[in-house]
């Protein structure tokens, strides 16, 4: 029966160092990824963000109504007429409204500070389409 193969002793200790810094690295990373509190989140929240994306879907979907076109794509100059309209709403609430007034803004719990001023984006955005 042939003998075993062994490692010489310095490699074996080379070998558990360097298995022991993969394990450190490994677990800073898992602590750093996972465990820390989020530190640096980001500028809109996720429910915010969710929120400007269902009044982006909204928007188009009741213009195309508007427009008589019910669910339908509508021709290509209107679709482009009403994603410039509801990109400019959106683009105007994520600009100058709070992401906590963002969020509360599908919930219908909004402040008349913020219906003001969503009233001022929307005469805005009208301005420069119509203009």
């Amino acid at each position: 029966m042939a003998r075993r193969f062994q490692f010489p002793e310095r490699t074996r200790r080379q070998f558990s160092l360097t298995l022991s810094v993969l394990v450190l690295i490994l677990g800073a990373g898992y602590a750093y990824y996972r465990v820390m509190p989020d530190c640096c989140a980001p500028p809109m929240p996720t429910i915010a963000s969710e929120a400007v994306q269902q009044f982006r879907n909204t928007c188009v979907k009741e213009a195309r109504h508007a427009n008589g076109g019910g669910d339908l794509v509508m021709d290509d100059e209107t679709e482009a007429k009403i994603g410039a309209y509801c990109g400019c709403v959106a683009d105007g609430m994520v600009a100058k409204v709070p992401p906590t007034e963002i969020a509360k803004i599908a919930d219908n719990t909004v402040s008349d500070d913020t219906l003001k001023l969503l009233d001022a984006i929307v005469a805005d955005c009208r301005g420069k389409l119509h203009g």
